[in-house]
């Protein structure tokens, strides 16, 4: 019987694996203490949305959790907290932090896919998914799984690419470039494995560009675009949050005296040019 030629979806979903277990988000660290404290500095929204809703005694889901940021973070408030990934190293790396920080007993992990969540409906309390979904093949299934595991007035706190912004439409144009050099020097992902080599072992820069340059799925939607396929959740609110201009200081040193002003620029604007969109739905 001849064997059946994995679809284009599946073969994204094997370059994606690949890509993030050569390059787990946010990099390497000595500790990973010093990576939350690093990940806490420049992505504080993440954190403040996630404290402002209660966890004591909640089961939730982390689906992408990566190295475990937010998904080690939530223990400390009372989660039971559940975490997958597509990537096997990224998982290993986020059970290190578990130990390291002392809720291995609260944090279970399983390599899974998010558009197939391997878990029984309404089964729990809160689900989150901050910077995942947008590198998904089919970022609607993964909303409908989400709503499909949460238990009835469930949370789901969801952080997707927005598109209209700056930061969007300089992601356009660099991975357009990227592709162009792709074809002149016959190098699939070229410029990623340029950088991939002088990456240090503490980078403040993390793997935004190597993210850029080499992740398979990068998309982005409008605030409207992710209302509509949060639509079967009974209650939506969706905040927009950090620009980017800011976190140029770690991409271009050189900008480092202007890192305050950037900072102040960034919270002026977030509201119209905020490129991580946070989605907060009951179901």
């Amino acid at each position: 019987m001849a064997e059946i030629a994995p679809t284009f979806s599946q073969r994204q979903k094997v370059e994606g694996q690949s890509f993030w277990d050569t390059n787990p988000c946010g990099g390497g660290w000595s500790t990973y203490a010093d990576f939350l404290a690093w990940i806490q500095r420049t992505e504080p929204y993440a954190f403040e949305i996630v404290e402002r809703h209660d966890w004591a005694g909640k089961k939730g889901l982390d689906v992408g959790c990566g190295q475990g940021t937010l998904l080690n973070y939530l223990p400390r408030f009372g989660a039971i907290m559940f975490g997958l990934d597509m990537s096997p190293v990224s998982l290993r790396r986020a059970a290190v932090g578990a130990t390291e920080l002392g809720y291995s007993n609260n944090v279970h992990l399983s390599v899974a896919d998010a558009e197939g969540l391997p878990f029984p409906d309404a089964y729990f309390d809160a689900v989150i998914s901050f910077g995942v979904l947008h590198h998904t093949p089919d970022t609607c299934a993964g909303v409908n799984e989400l709503w499909r595991v949460l238990k009835p007035d469930g949370l789901a706190l969801v952080m997707l690419y927005r598109t209209g912004n700056p930061k969007w439409w300089m992601v356009q144009l660099v991975r357009g470039l990227s592709h162009l050099i792709d074809l002149v020097t016959g190098e699939q992902y070229a410029v990623a494995n340029h950088l991939r080599p002088r990456r240090k072992g503490e980078d403040v820069q993390g793997t935004a560009l190597l993210e850029l340059f080499g992740c398979p799925i990068l998309k982005a939607f409008s605030n409207r675009q992710a209302r509509e396929m949060f639509c079967m959740f009974s209650q939506v609110s969706i905040s927009n949050h950090q620009p980017g201009f800011r976190r140029m200081v770690d991409i271009v040193p050189l900008l480092h005296p202007l890192d305050s002003f950037l900072a102040w620029f960034d919270r002026q604007v977030a509201g119209v040019w905020g490129f991580y969109q946070v989605i907060e739905a009951r179901k």
